[in-house]
């Protein structure tokens, strides 16, 4: 069995890939980041882009202007990122503070938070009440009939 101090270094060292590249997904040059980019879902299209910024939509003629691909964005001379460093790294952590959220998004770190929680040592008195509440659990579901 793994000690618990390499299961704390692993944990750290795949959180710190996971954050990377969520920074890169989130704080990356794409037409879903950037803050005048509206989102519409198109018939038989599905969602498309559409810049909103002004200085681009006035001084165009059709006052609307497709801004759904990589190429597109990264020649904008108006592209703002809406998320920050912080945003993200908050929106992170958010994530890994979720149990189900953190499991869905990141099955392997939920592995290690599982593992680093339940590693952690119990006093005897903690593990007492640990054992009285899933007594009380048992008895009040024999009593009201919730077996399953």
């Amino acid at each position: 069995m793994r000690e618990k101090q390499e299961v704390l270094e692993k944990f750290y060292q795949l959180r710190a890939l996971k954050l990377k590249e969520r920074k890169e997904q989130f704080l990356g040059r794409k037409p879903r980041n950037c803050f005048f980019n509206f989102r519409q879902h198109v018939k038989e299209n599905g969602d498309v882009g559409f810049c909103q910024n002004p200085v681009i939509v006035n001084t165009i003629r059709t006052k609307v202007f497709v801004c759904n691909n990589d190429d597109t964005v990264k020649r904008c001379r108006c592209f703002q990122c809406r998320s920050t460093d912080e945003s993200v790294e908050r929106d992170f952590n958010e994530v890994l503070k979720s149990p189900a959220r953190c499991g869905q998004e990141y099955p392997k770190l939920a592995i290690l938070i599982w593992f680093l929680q339940d590693s952690e040592p119990q006093t005897r008195f903690a593990r007492f009440v640990k054992v009285l509440s899933s007594i009380g659990k048992w008895i009040g579901r024999l009593v009201f009939f919730r077996w399953w």
